[in-house]
């Protein structure tokens, strides 16, 4: 159980009360500080009439840990589809002393784990770690992280220079799209561009060009379907980079990406484009 202090400092300003006031004939004003700021738990005893003095139930002001997990995940995702690491890390340093017993968020906790030590830290055997452990969760349905979890592990391989076994969860990753990506791409469109732009640039990485500029392709067809903007500039990049590769005109998809990443604000894409944009002698802005 966890007690949301934040809520305790909501009602007491609406009932127009202090902290002593509040405490007088129950605790302490400390304790009820401690409440506020730290959400720290008081006696059972003391928070009943703390919430009876404030004239309110006590539902309100706690949540169960299965409440708090849930909540805690659905922020960790929602820190990932903004590449906030230092997010994903934070929250995920609010589980380390909850029992988590759901498969699904167990699976989920060790590929951010994994994920945080790719990323941040640059570790990629502890990050391997971490991936083949949410790969041991035994979960029957199939949904886009176990994608992702074989496209970060793969990423991870080939950064330790070990190719071979980096092509061995790429193709895993790529027979779990082809069997299960239509079902999970009703769910939410940004997991299934999410999983299209993860593809494009490990197929770069692995010199797959057609592949990458397939998958670059189906991620800005469902972006554009669905007008937006979410990782639209990295997919035109990843497009243009395998295009030339394979002796392609690229201009139009660079020019694409660098506006998109200008008007998004997308700094490693905006600065890594701004040479060739250059070199290419056209006055965009």
């Amino acid at each position: 159980m966890k007690i949301l202090g934040e809520k305790i400092r909501h009602y007491r300003k609406l009932r127009g009360i202090s902290q002593s006031e509040l405490a007088d004939g129950i605790c302490t004003q400390a304790t009820v500080s401690l409440i506020e700021k730290k959400d720290k738990i008081p006696s059972m005893e003391i928070l009943v009439r703390i919430c009876e003095r404030l004239g309110i139930t006590m539902n309100l002001v706690i949540v169960n840990d299965d409440s708090q997990i849930y909540s805690i995940i659905s922020d960790i995702k929602k820190s990932f589809y903004q590449d906030d690491f230092d997010g994903i890390s934070d929250k995920l340093g609010k589980l380390k002393n909850i029992n988590v017993n759901n498969k699904q968020e167990i699976k989920l906790i060790h590929f951010f784990n994994g994920l945080i030590e790719y990323v941040t830290s640059k570790n990629y055997d502890k990050a391997i770690f971490d991936f083949n452990r949410a790969m041991n969760v035994n979960i029957a349905n199939v949904d886009m992280y176990d994608i992702l979890i074989d496209v970060f592990t793969a990423k991870a391989y080939i950064n330790k220079k070990s190719v071979d076994e980096a092509r061995v969860y790429y193709n895993q990753a790529k027979d779990l799209i082809k069997s299960s990506l239509d079902k999970i791409g009703d769910e939410n469109y940004h997991d299934s561009i999410l999983i299209y732009d993860n593809m494009a640039d490990l197929s770069l990485k692995l010199d797959d060009n057609e592949k990458a500029m397939d998958y670059a392709n189906e991620g800005i067809f469902i972006a554009r379907r669905e007008q937006t903007l979410f990782k639209l500039d990295e997919m035109y990049c990843y497009l243009a980079d395998a295009g030339t590769r394979e002796g392609q005109k690229t201009d139009e998809d660079y020019i694409k990406a660098y506006v998109i990443s200008s008007i998004s604000e997308n700094k490693p894409v905006f600065e890594k484009l701004k040479s060739k944009v250059k070199d290419m002698h056209l006055n965009i802005f």
